[in-house]
C-alpha cells in the first residue's frame, strides 16, 4: 500500500490556539480509500529532545517532576524543548544538565 493510500485529506482546519510551548487546532479530514471522516486535534510544537543518560555503572538517569495534567509526581527521562538555532545534541546536553545536574562526556543521536 502506498503512502498516498494512507494519507488523510484535510477538509477543514480550525483556528489555532497558542499555549506558550505549543499550539493546537482541530481539523476535519477524510481517508481516501474508505471515505471515512474524522475530527482530529493537532498539536504543533517546536522540536523536543529526550535523553537516555547512563551513569558509569550503566544506571539510567531519571528525574522526578510534578505533572499538572495528572496532579502527581512522574518519574521520567530528562528532556525539553530545543531552543531556536540549537542543535539536537546541544539541547539534550543542556536539558540533562538543567534537570539533573549531570554533565555528559559525550552524546549521540
Amino acid at each position: 500500500m502506498a503512502d498516498s493510500d494512507l494519507t488523510w485529506r484535510i477538509l477543514e482546519r480550525g483556528e489555532s490556539t497558542d499555549y506558550a510551548i505549543f499550539s493546537a487546532h482541530r481539523h476535519r479530514a477524510v481517508h481516501p480509500p474508505s471515505g471515512r471522516e474524522g475530527v482530529f486535534t493537532v498539536i504543533d510544537s517546536p522540536n523536543w529532545v529526550n535523553v537516555i543518560a547512563l551513569t558509569p555503572d550503566d544506571e539510567v538517569v531519571m528525574v522526578r517532576q510534578f505533572r499538572h495534567g495528572t496532579e502527581s509526581i512522574s518519574l521520567e527521562i530528562p528532556g525539553g524543548l530545543v531552543d531556536p538555532g540549537e542543535a539536537f545534541v546541544e539541547a539534550a546536553l543542556r536539558e540533562l544538565s538543567e534537570e539533573t545536574g549531570y554533565v555528559a562526556e559525550s552524546a549521540e543521536l
